[in-house]
């Protein structure tokens, strides 16, 4: 496989670990087929703001059930998949998701509140805990720019959908040879999602999209749009028809007059939108992002193929480890036996030590050296320098071992409260910190801190340690906004008036985050 290609597949699987864990989704799911929309999206990290009365009471009766329909038919482990994050796979801060099957097309709606639609809204910062809100608003209410998430992303019942937007084929799954009792057109969709997925270089980047059926006319002074083009080339499957999907759904609300063109803007800096012509095709537009009459809209390139039939292909799952949802598209009539892709907290790993290879031990958050006990010290160079490696993530860093830190610390700010237990269950090394200092004490606020925090402290870690930051964990957990895990830290002795550099006590920096998120609030 193409390294370009294997760093995407590897970074899917990662990105499925850290968005919906094994627990999130057999709870989430069971909820879900059990008929319970309100269990599911607590098992999912999602927080309810919303009263289906109300909606009936300012939307009518009939846009009520529609909400309602919705909600049923809501898978919000599977969404969490299908929202943009940063590098790190932190949620995009900010982010407004649409989540609607409204079947018509949305209309200007004047001094009325308009259409009702579903919609999460993702973390306000990227050190807020990754909870989404759920709410409903008013198609009057959409700010500048909005993503708008297609049905097969979030909604069960969407299954034909999802099995296109997965790239599958009447015959066969993409990168899987064909079923020869099952007849395909040539080419097939495995055959096109397979060929603009292939590997590509910066060269080649504008002939592919051409392939898919997306004008690329690059400019003076856009050297950067190969470049754009290049990061986001997971969403070239699906390009062509979500931009015509939105077309359809909101031309009304923002078409241009004059040339009967419909732009999408760009999520971001250095993104380009797209425009659907009036004639129907789709066009790359490099300066989506500011140009006024294009100033609002949902925003273009906002979904990326799913490549869970890589991972099948490569042997990095199996079909019972698929999501539920992604086993009933990929594998219709088979009846799946789930099984999660559950944590292993125990790794064996080789170490040069003084001129011999030696077996280190890592069992959950802590590392052994077995072959120099608890004692490891300068005259066990290789071993000592492990443990150090470990505990601090200073470098120089085996590479085994940076993916372990990374792993451990990722799944406690994801909120993966029962991998964390495992791995506390199989060992904690108290001198474990992230590369900011910070121990997994200072992540209990991204966790179910009722579960994790007795643990924590019968480990030994303490309350007012601080980071490299100057930081408690008293102070991330109100960079986090987890209230709840504040009133636990003082209630097991944490200092309320601990000050971090800036003077600030926890209390200050819990006001101070939710003001601006009421200034931004106010500003859509």
């Amino acid at each position: 496989m193409d390294p370009e290609r294997e760093r995407d597949r590897d970074r899917y699987a990662r990105l499925l670990d850290r968005a919906t864990p094994a627990g999130m989704i057999r709870d989430a799911t069971a909820a879900r087929l059990a008929g319970d929309w309100r269990a599911a999206c607590a098992a999912a990290g999602v927080d309810v703001h919303l009263d289906l009365r109300e909606v009936a009471g300012t939307f009518g009766v009939d846009a009520a059930a529609m909400i309602e329909a919705d909600l049923a038919g809501l898978a919000p482990d599977y969404l969490r998949r299908h929202l943009p994050r940063l590098e790190g796979l932190a949620f995009e801060p900010g982010v407004l998701a649409v989540l609607s099957r409204w079947p018509l097309p949305l209309r200007d709606p004047g001094r009325r509140a308009g259409t009702p639609i579903l919609a999460v809204s993702l973390p306000a910062g990227p050190d807020r805990r990754q909870r989404l809100h759920l709410r409903v608003i008013g198609s009057g209410s959409l700010p500048e720019r909005w993503l708008d998430l297609p049905d097969w992303a979030w909604h069960a019942g969407a299954v034909a959908e999802r099995r296109w937007a997965y790239g599958a084929s009447a015959s066969r799954l993409p990168w899987h040879p064909a079923d020869p009792t099952r007849p395909s057109p040539d080419p097939d969709r495995a055959s096109e999602f397979e060929q603009l997925l292939a590997a590509t270089d910066l060269a080649g980047v504008a002939d592919r999209y051409r392939s898919a059926g997306v004008v690329v006319e690059q400019r003076d002074r856009q050297d950067w749009i190969p470049h754009a083009l290049l990061r986001m080339h997971d969403r070239l499957p699906l390009l062509v028809a979500e931009a015509r999907r939105l077309e359809y759904r909101y031309g009304e609300l923002v078409r241009d007059r004059a040339t009967g063109e419909v732009a999408l803007p760009a999520a971001g800096w250095y993104s380009p939108g797209l425009v659907v012509r009036a004639d129907g095709s789709v066009a790359v537009a490099g300066g989506v992002w500011s140009t006024p009459a294009t100033r609002g809209g949902p925003v273009a390139f906002g979904v990326a193929a799913p490549l869970d039939a890589a991972l099948l292909r490569w042997g990095l799952l199996g079909p019972d480890e698929l999501h539920p949802l992604a086993h009933e598209a990929l594998f219709p009539g088979r009846a799946q036996d789930w099984r999660p892709v559950l944590h292993d907290p125990f790794t064996i790993l080789r170490v040069r030590c003084g001129g011999e290879w030696h077996l280190v031990e890592v069992a959950g958050a802590r590392l052994s050296t077995p072959r120099h006990g608890e004692a490891a010290d300068g005259t066990a160079i290789g071993c000592a320098a492990a443990r150090a490696a470990f505990r601090t993530g200073k470098k120089p860093v085996p590479k085994e071992i940076r993916k372990l830190r990374q792993r451990i610390f990722a799944r406690a700010f994801h909120g993966d409260t029962d991998a964390v237990l495992t791995d506390l269950a199989a060992g904690l090394d108290p001198a474990l910190r992230d590369g900011r200092g910070r121990s997994l004490l200072h992540l209990v606020g991204y966790l179910d801190h009722e579960r994790v925090l007795p643990a924590l402290l019968t480990a030994g870690l303490s309350l007012d340690e601080r980071d490299a930051e100057g930081r408690t964990p008293l102070h991330v957990a109100a960079l986090a906004g987890a209230e709840g895990a504040m009133a636990a830290l003082i209630a097991a002795g944490a200092d309320p008036e601990a000050r971090d550099p800036d003077g600030l006590t926890a209390s200050d920096v819990l006001s101070g985050h939710a003001a601006a998120e009421a200034h931004r609030n106010a500003r859509r």
